[in-house]
């Protein structure tokens, strides 16, 4: 079996794991960016057995997903699927796909053109949702990760302020949610049917809206102590998902759970330094057990 990690860099930690846990398992593996040194044609094909695409999707370009089309199509093995990895990795389209779930979501706005401030009174109706900070907005990049080009807005002029600029400066590409008064947030990451690690995440300051692991104390769980709830909401995205792997990021609010991400291309670092789980040994492990099966 031959592996090939496409990403940014070799040297971003859940890179450089993947392929350290490959060579130590006497696997062939190799790095490469894609978006420095590569190209596509009729009929491209990769030379390696098994691709994990390890891109995020924030450069709002999916070359990526193209490429590994085309190697899938000659019969490459790719990590996370394709089509999955499209919905998720946009924050619009992964919200539609969950919210048509059933699942608890918070409320979201898209919004394209310029809109006045009565109208943006009307379309962000975000009334009466229990555990909502109440005039608190936030906007979120569609595609973005680790918190980055979020923007947290206090009040409806605000809000119209902000909105108002990005119509400006011709990018819309951002969703809108009311912030959520949150107790903390959970991180559940799984390996095909499995829950492999866990942890909650408390914010290190107060007034942080952002929960990213660089931005919280994190807090093991183990997998067999989460509750009904947080399990459920892993039950319905195995049941309605290939995913071979992911992330599920969950808020908790004094009313309810909320699902805020499912992510097809997590990183794994604090999850092996605060779960004490050898993810990338995982990982590696069971893709080259179910290709010798």
């Amino acid at each position: 079996m031959k592996i090939l990690v496409i990403s940014k860099n070799s040297q971003l930690y859940s890179s450089a794991r993947l392929l350290a846990e490959a060579q130590s398992l006497g696997l062939e593996s190799k790095h490469q960016d894609i978006y420095q040194s590569s190209h596509w044609r009729e009929n491209e094909r990769s030379s390696s057995t098994v691709v994990f695409n390890r891109y995020s999707g924030i450069l709002f370009d999916d070359y990526d997903l193209q490429l590994c089309q085309s190697w899938k199509n000659k019969g490459s093995l790719i990590l996370n699927p394709i089509e999955e990895l499209q919905i998720f990795r946009d924050k619009l389209s992964s919200h539609i796909f969950l919210n048509n779930l059933e699942l608890s979501c918070i409320p979201t706005r898209a919004i394209r053109g310029a809109l006045s401030r009565e109208e943006i009174e009307e379309v962000i109706d975000f009334n009466d949702i229990p555990g909502q900070c109440p005039n608190e907005y936030i906007i979120k990049p569609t595609r973005s990760n680790k918190g980055l080009g979020m923007s947290l807005c206090r009040g409806i002029d605000s809000l119209y302020t902000q909105l108002e600029s990005y119509y400006h400066f011709g990018d819309q590409r951002f969703i809108i949610q009311p912030r959520m008064r949150g107790i903390r947030e959970y991180r559940l990451f799984f390996i095909e049917d499995q829950i492999i690690g866990a942890f909650e995440k408390h914010a290190k300051r107060q007034d942080e809206f952002r929960l990213n692991a660089q931005r919280s104390e994190c807090f093991a769980i183990e997998p067999e102590n989460l509750s009904e709830e947080l399990i459920s909401f892993f039950q319905t995205i195995r049941r309605n998902t290939h995913l071979f792997y992911g992330g599920i990021d969950i808020l908790e609010t004094e009313n309810q759970f909320f699902i805020l991400e499912v992510n097809p291309c997590p990183g794994f670092e604090t999850l092996e330094e605060v779960c004490k789980v050898n993810v990338a040994k995982e990982l590696i492990s069971r893709v080259h057990q179910s290709m010798v099966n």
